[in-house]
């Protein structure tokens, strides 16, 4: 079952939800879309009524995320206290960071991972941070001159089992964007395990969850649930969400998105007018949109298409795809460390390898009815 029970659509968009009547096929959609632990706290304040044993999976599944998601606080505390340590900073963003604000508890929001904003300092030194935090790292010694140059925007690693990314864009669509250190400055303060933790405020939360719902393909729920939680927030300085999105080329894929939310879930948000296009809602059709593991894995380079539409940016756009067809060595070795043989030959090696995987994963989704 790809596509989200009904019920969950109304759990997303924070309203009492309709009768469910197959409760096992409800379980399995609200795992599919991520939306289990928000669906027993909604069966818990009499929003939805769901039978003892659909709560007790549920729970199970809640419970699995909430410790979880502690230990993914635990790493990121354990990480920012590092960099601290040695100069540098670094703010959360979505996942725990989210959750802990715009959620009414821990397991409602799942976490996979721990996603860090450096700051200017830490930018300038991921050398240093990989060799200081992963010594060992593929890239140590290398992701500086491969974010410098463009070729990434994040480095990745694990810290008390739970994967880190260490980015330097948190909207991270490939080419950089003017400006966007300024939403180093936009942001609150969390706590986790003792530690202060910067965290992305509700302005930068909210452009960073819209487009990277857009850059998932609308694929899954909880992305969803996550804008309206965010946009809901006291004060919103619409304004400045708007303003920025502008400066950075990014207003009309905001606005896209922040419609697809308020049509698909029947609530009113601040869509801008004029900001429509025609071939965004082709390039981002209905196709994908709350597929969940279905969208994740179709139309996978879907997003490449998003510098291309900034005004007066697509020669870089251009440039940054030949740098995805054509990548430098080390990106190679760190991506497909199992290819073998001349350049060229490496590159066919992977990109035929990927073409086989998405063959068999399409075969198997379309075997169990999935599409």
């Amino acid at each position: 079952m790809a596509r989200p029970h009904p019920a969950l659509i109304d759990i997303a968009a924070g309203r009492t939800a309709r009768p469910v009547d197959a409760e096992q096929a409800f379980v399995e959609s609200a795992l599919e879309h991520r939306m289990a632990g928000l669906a027993l706290w909604a069966a818990n304040n009499g929003s939805l009524v769901v039978g003892a044993a659909t709560r007790q999976r549920l729970a199970a599944i809640k419970l699995a995320a909430t410790a979880h998601s502690a230990k993914v606080a635990s790493a990121a505390a354990t990480t920012v206290a590092v960099l601290r340590a040695n100069g540098w900073d670094a703010a959360l963003f979505k996942g725990i960071a989210t959750e802990r604000r715009w959620y009414p508890e821990s397991g409602t929001r799942p976490a996979a991972d721990a996603d860090l904003l450096l700051d200017a300092a830490g930018a300038a030194s991921v050398n240093e941070i990989l060799a200081t935090l992963a010594a060992g790292h593929t890239l140590t010694g290398r992701a500086q001159a491969l974010i410098d140059h463009g070729f990434i925007q994040s480095v990745d690693f694990v810290i008390e089992d739970i994967w880190i990314d260490l980015h330097v864009d948190p909207i991270k669509i490939g080419i950089p964007l003017p400006g966007i250190e300024q939403l180093w400055e936009r942001h609150d303060v969390l706590v986790f395990d003792s530690t202060r933790i910067r965290a992305l405020d509700a302005e930068a939360s909210l452009l960073q969850a819209a487009i990277h719902l857009q850059k998932d393909r609308f694929s899954r729920l909880h992305g969803f649930a996550d804008v309206v939680r965010i946009a809901q927030e006291p004060d919103l300085d619409w304004a400045w969400i708007q303003g920025f999105a502008e400066d950075i080329g990014l207003s009309m894929h905001l606005n896209e998105s922040l419609r697809v939310v308020s049509e698909t879930l029947g609530i009113e948000l601040p869509v801008a007018q004029g900001k429509r296009s025609r071939a965004w809602r082709v390039i981002w059709g209905e196709r994908t949109r709350l597929a969940g593991s279905v969208g994740m894995t179709r139309r996978v380079r879907t997003h490449y298409w998003i510098p291309f539409s900034i005004r007066g940016r697509r020669w870089e756009a251009l440039k940054w795809w030949l740098r995805l067809v054509f990548p430098p060595t080390v990106l190679i070795d760190y991506l497909h460390a199992d290819s073998r043989g001349p350049y060229l030959w490496r590159i066919l090696q992977y990109r035929l390898r990927l073409a086989r995987e998405r063959h068999r994963r399409n075969r198997d989704q379309r075997r169990h009815g999935e599409v």
